[in-house]
């Protein structure tokens, strides 16, 4: 079997001598003309489903209409057809617009609210809109076009390599910005937001104490990214008493509510340090109530000390001298109360969300005589002014249609740089890679190293978006982590935001986990061949530069939000990746299995247009075919699934994903590997049967067999919970696994009632623990006791003639199967009479001389089924 990844010589010898590159564009009305649709495709297998929601696409079509750059399509042309290798998210929503079948939303508009509930077809018919359609068609799209030349037909499974290779390259390097680098690009001047920003960086302790107070820490979590999430709290924070608990726990248009009353705020304070400083004073109020939960020993937790902050501003709000809070027994009051009623502190639903901060409010109403309704409940008054909040919101962000034309961005082709160029003007300090509005150095070393090897391999990289500003600076405004990648293995400077000169997280590394350069592993840039040094040094990059000199009214930061928001990138170890790369046979296998069973045997079932499907169930699947591919190489279970309690429940995790990785790579690698693979996908199809004979304990219509097994299984991991929020999780199925492992087919089938029952019991202790005893290691012993129980007694008794005789004689001489007269000489089999199969033991008092005919003929059929 040929190796799944393409060898340096393979690559080497197509991608120099045999792959053309070419970049061009094309209209969206002739890219999409039915001529051209009929070449191409652009869901080829190796691709994930379409899993943009309405929101996500408006705000792609709104860019079009805007003028906005958006990145290139990238093509594979064989001459009969072409495939849509990357950006099939983009080329499918033009597409749904263009059939009439996307809707825009208004929140998925930013600045063209007023097409909100427009379809293609509403827009085209319409005499005020049609320039907008115009617009939309003649609209450039880039394309990068990859077409083997100079070869006969390429090999149909090295065409399939190559097309993979270039599909995971492009997929592999993407880090979506998080909601709080968001945040910092798009208040990059508000005068609050950089006073907190500033203050966080400058001391230290105050960043340390709101994360104390507020935060639960996370260790995979960088500091900036702490600092993110502080910046969005104390944002949030400041405006929540404008904003009445009862409708913001809703959650209804509640970011846009916030972010509108956040503008309103900034616009009333132009010297933003009175309002920051009351902030501080309000958060060391919480701090002194943290010491008395501490001195008492009452019980607290994050969401305690975050409703305190919300009453703290509250109070102020209504004109209450907060000196009286530094009466020591006051403060002692509420916080036992607080404590006593800690149960109503915790994450939840809406309701959950309404209780503690209304219970929270009305113990200072009985402190403090003062009436805080309006702030939980809301009021008339209050309802009108957010009514008219909102509606100022759409004013402000519509864009007049007959405006649109001159507010598009003039789009230049975009030119070839090399990076030993580009090294050689940041180094004169033109190049802003680093201005403000962007985020920190996220990619890691494999990711790095990947963007190394795609230059050593000629592998053309994602465009370079400038911003070139009129004092001759020119910002970076996607394209970031490349540059910073690239300036890192060459050990180059750059200069920040404030002039200074910065080294890059990753300076000087060393190549790390390489799929097809192996020999290059730990190499820096240094110890490389003069050759290859120069053959990173001469890689031109696209650059696409945009002047502000020829686009007066362009705005870096909506670029920059609009390239980067990436809400949906496949995760490295997902499906939606190794759907990308793994080996043909066993994706197919693994993906025609899950569409067998999916309406009932599923982690997540899209049932509306709006729901989308992200290989979920693919990937719980192959999750356990991974289980039983790992069991029968003879590993201990506790390697690869971890059992530990948490939160008052058992829980389960895949021990290490990426090991799921390796094993594809192996399988898709070496014939045995593939094998056993296979052999495990069918062990995994005879544990859902199992799971399939429990469940069913009734007869049922075959119409209605799918629905009813969807609600038993829901029904054993509700655990006799009618829970509205309810929703299966990798561990339910997890769980399942782990208890069917010794479990045979018959054995199943002959107690599936019992078992079923047993099941229920089960799930239900699994998941309320309140029983501090029990833990991961009693419920080991449960499963074990479970498995004992039902698990096949090994046939190892062996008979003697004599033993043989005196059996046939205790039998009166008859065959106990058949009836017939049976004497020594005959051809006989020794059988279990309750077979082994369905808990027979094997003893000699369970055992009988039949006829073979009749022992072969009855199977595992016992006399009291």
């Amino acid at each position: 079997m040929s190796n799944l990844f393409l060898q340096p010589e393979d690559f080497e010898r197509i991608f120099k001598d045999h792959l053309k590159i070419e970049t061009y564009s094309k209209s969206i009305e002739t890219l999409f003309s039915d001529r051209l649709l009929r070449r191409i495709d652009y869901k080829p297998y190796y691709q994930r489903n379409y899993v943009w929601d309405d929101d996500k696409a408006s705000y792609f079509i709104e860019s079009i209409l805007l003028g906005t750059e958006i990145p290139p399509l990238i093509f594979f042309n064989n001459a009969e057809k072409i495939e849509v290798i990357d950006r099939r998210q983009r080329f499918e929503t033009i597409k749904r617009f263009k059939d009439n079948e996307l809707q825009l939303t208004k929140k998925g508009l930013s600045a063209l609210k007023q097409l909100s509930r427009s379809r293609y077809k509403s827009l085209f018919e319409n005499n005020e809109t049609t320039s907008i359609i115009d617009l939309f068609l003649d609209a450039k799209i880039r394309i990068v076009e990859f077409e083997i030349v100079n070869e006969r037909k390429l090999d149909s499974l090295l065409e399939d390599k190559i097309k993979k290779e270039i599909f995971a390259r492009y997929n592999s390097g993407i880090t979506p910005l998080t909601t709080p680098e968001i945040d910092n690009a798009v208040y990059d001047n508000d005068p609050i937001y950089q006073y907190f920003k500033n203050l966080l960086t400058q001391e230290p302790d105050f960043e340390q104490l709101m994360y104390d107070l507020f935060f639960k820490r996370s260790g995979n979590n960088s500091i900036e990214h702490d600092r993110g999430k502080i910046l969005q709290f104390i944002r949030r924070h400041l405006v929540l008493k404008m904003f009445p608990i009862k409708q913001y726990s809703w959650g209804n248009s509640r970011t846009e509510t916030l972010e509108k009353l956040f503008e309103y705020l900034s616009d009333q304070n132009p010297d933003p340090e009175p309002l920051c400083q009351s902030f501080i004073e309000k958060v060391k109020i919480v701090e002194s109530f943290k010491q008395i939960f501490i001195e008492f020993n009452f019980k607290n937790n994050q969401l305690v000390f975050e409703c305190l902050l919300w009453s703290m501003l509250i109070l102020e709000n209504e004109k209450l001298d907060l000196s009286k809070l530094k009466n020591k027994a006051l403060l002692k009051r509420v916080s036992k109360k607080i404590s006593n009623n800690i149960q109503k502190y915790s994450d939840g639903n809406y309701k959950q969300i309404q209780e503690r901060y209304t219970f929270t409010a009305k113990l200072f109403e009985t402190e403090f005589k003062i009436k805080l309704q309006v702030y939980y409940e809301g009021s008339d008054k209050k309802t009108k002014e957010l009514s008219k909040l909102r509606q100022t919101e759409d004013e402000d962000t519509v864009t007049k249609l007959s405006e649109l034309e001159s507010l598009r961005v003039t789009k230049p082709d975009p030119s070839r740089n090399s990076i030993d160029d580009i090294a050689r003007v940041m180094e004169r300090k033109k190049f802003l890679v680093r201005p403000s509005y962007q985020r920190s150095e996220v990619i890691n070393l494999p990711k790095a190293s990947a963007i190394i090897e795609s230059i050593l391999l000629g592998i053309n990289l994602p465009p370079i978006f400038i911003f070139k500003r009129l004092d001759g600076i020119s910002e970076v405004i996607d394209g970031q982590q490349r540059l910073l990648t690239i300036l890192g293995y060459l050990g180059k400077e750059y200069v920040d935001e404030e002039n200074n000169k910065c080294s890059t997280k990753n300076s000087n590394f060393a190549l790390k986990d390489l799929r097809i350069l192996k020999d290059l592993k730990n190499k820096k840039f240094e110890a490389l061949e003069p050759a290859l040094q120069d053959k990173i040094l001469d890689f031109e990059l696209f650059v696409v530069e945009i002047e502000e000199r020829l686009n007066t009214e362009f705005d870096p930061v909506d670029l920059f939000v609009r390239l980067n928001n990436k809400p949906y990138p496949i995760k490295e170890n997902s499906f939606e990746m190794w759907n990308s790369w793994a080996e043909r046979e066993v994706i197919t296998k693994i993906k025609d299995n899950v569409s067998k069973h999916r309406e009932w045997f599923h982690l997540k079932l899209a049932k509306q247009p709006k729901d989308r499907d992200r290989m979920e169930n693919e990937e719980l699947y192959t999750s356990l075919v991974y289980f039983e591919f790992k069991q029968l190489q003879e590993q201990n279970i506790e390697k690869f699934l971890k059992i530990y309690k948490q939160n008052n429940r058992i829980n389960l995790r895949l021990g290490v994903i990426k090991d799921i990785n390796l094993v594809l790579t192996k399988v898709s690698e070496n014939q045995e590997d593939k094998k056993l693979f296979m052999k495990s996908i069918t062990m995994v199809e005879q544990f859902i049967s199992k799971v399939r004979c429990v469940l069913l304990d009734e007869d049922i219509d075959k119409n209605q067999l799918d629905a009813y097994l969807k609600d038993e299984l829901d029904s054993l991991y509700k655990t006799r919970k009618g829970s509205r929020n309810f929703r299966r999780t990798k561990q339910d199925f997890y769980i399942l696994w782990y208890v069917f492992i010794p479990l045979n087919y018959e054995m199943v089938r002959h107690y599936r009632q019992e078992i079923k029952q047993e099941l229920k019991d089960l799930f239900y202790r699994m998941k309320n623990t309140q029983d501090s005893n029990y833990d991961e290691n009693k419920f080991k012993k449960e499963i074990e006791k479970f498995q004992k129980k039902y698990k096949q007694d090994k046939r190892k008794l062996k008979l003697f003639d004599s033993e043989k005789e005196m059996l046939i004689k205790k039998q009166g001489n008859r065959c106990p199967i058949s009836g017939n007269p049976l004497f020594m000489g005959d051809e006989i089999e020794v059988d279990h009479k309750k077979p082994l199969a369905i808990g027979g033991l094997d003893s000699i008092d369970n055992l009988q001389i039949t006829h073979k005919n009749a022992n072969r003929r009855k199977g595992t059929k016992y006399k009291n089924d």
